[in-house]
């Protein structure tokens, strides 16, 4: 097809973060178009990454060309089947861990001859040379694959966002039921961290995929100064990016469930949705660190009006305690005395 600027829709960044969302039904008939996935792969690109060295990469895999598809479909967990199998395309971020140790100074030069390292900020050619890219260089794997698989997480929220301004729904999913079997199955070399796996399609649910989902409240996630002062959120601030589309009406929205149950029913899957035992849901809803709005509070009034619940696994009690006690979490407050 013949692109033109015109035919990208502009979407605001705060929109966009708004309108994002984690799309787990895609429309198996639909195909994202390449101009889209290459938007999307250089969102990726020009996302931050230090010392310019460019360690993420992708491997992008259409289900309707690919010879791997039933050996990757092995490795993906189980309630992900379902997702790559309606999806359009999978992109698989990979991290090159040799791009931090043999890009140093190639990706350090060239943000020289751009203008970006200057003798303002104290840089000179022969303590880079004698100082800066050996120190680099010689970093653990370990602590180089922190860094590195930070930025590749950046790349990907640039390369989603980018999809949903162009109207493309993402997920991110895991590859857990096969450990390694990415790597093989792809030939990758060792210096290949295999990252995320990365669904996208069209949305068949509605865009808004029942609301934005709830996330804790402001000031437990964020400090001013020090770690034991909140920093409080401007409510006039909120309210301004409500208006930009930002902050938007919490989940579930009306007709999330019917919608749900439809979608099961044209697929033949099972229908509704997974419950947790009453004691559990009680809890939840009085953890103040959750910015919990009226839509999910009215559903949880449903759901323990209804009955039919689980019971709580009293077996596994001493198991969540162990784990948790072994992280120095308080265990009264998710367990009880």
């Amino acid at each position: 097809m013949s692109l033109s600027a015109a035919d990208i829709p502009d979407v605001p960044t705060l929109q966009a973060i708004g309108n994002r969302r984690s799309i787990r039904y895609f429309d198996p008939d639909r195909r994202v178009e390449d101009w889209k996935i290459q938007t999307m792969l250089q969102a990726g690109r020009l996302a931050s990454c230090q010392g310019n060295i460019n360690a993420t990469q992708a491997i992008v895999v259409d289900k309707e060309t690919s010879d791997l598809w039933d050996e990757i479909e092995e490795c993906v967990s189980g309630f992900n089947v379902q997702i790559i199998n309606q999806s359009s395309h999978l992109v698989f971020w990979l991290t090159n861990l040799n791009a931090w140790y043999g890009r140093a100074n190639d990706g350090l030069s060239s943000l020289a001859l751009s203008g970006a390292l200057t003798k303002y900020h104290g840089w000179n050619y022969d303590f880079t040379m004698t100082q800066t890219v050996p120190r680099l260089m010689s970093f653990p794997t370990e602590r180089t694959e922190n860094l590195l698989r930070f930025e590749t997480g950046q790349a990907v929220a640039q390369a989603m966002l980018a999809g949903t301004s162009l109207g493309v729904g993402s997920i991110l999913i895991a590859f857990g039921r096969k450990p390694g079997g990415i790597e093989k199955a792809f030939g990758l070399p060792s210096n290949y961290r295999f990252t995320w796996g990365h669904a996208i399609g069209y949305a068949l649910e509605d865009a808004k995929a029942g609301g934005q989902r709830p996330r804790m409240k402001f000031e437990k996630l964020f400090f001013k100064d020090d770690h034991n002062t909140p920093l409080m959120p401007d409510p006039a601030v909120d309210a301004a990016l409500k208006e930009k589309g930002m902050i938007q009406e919490q989940a579930p929205l009306a007709g999330r469930f019917e919608e749900i149950e439809q979608l099961a029913e044209r697929f033949s899957r099972d229908p509704g949705v997974v419950s947790w035992p009453a004691r559990e849901i009680e809890r939840l809803m009085k953890d103040d660190d959750w910015d919990f709005g009226p839509n999910i509070r009215k559903r949880a009034e449903q759901v323990l009006a209804e009955g039919d619940l689980p019971d709580y696994p009293e077996e596994m009690k001493e198991t969540f305690k162990k784990l948790m006690e072994e992280h120095g979490l308080d265990t009264k407050k998710y367990l009880g005395e």
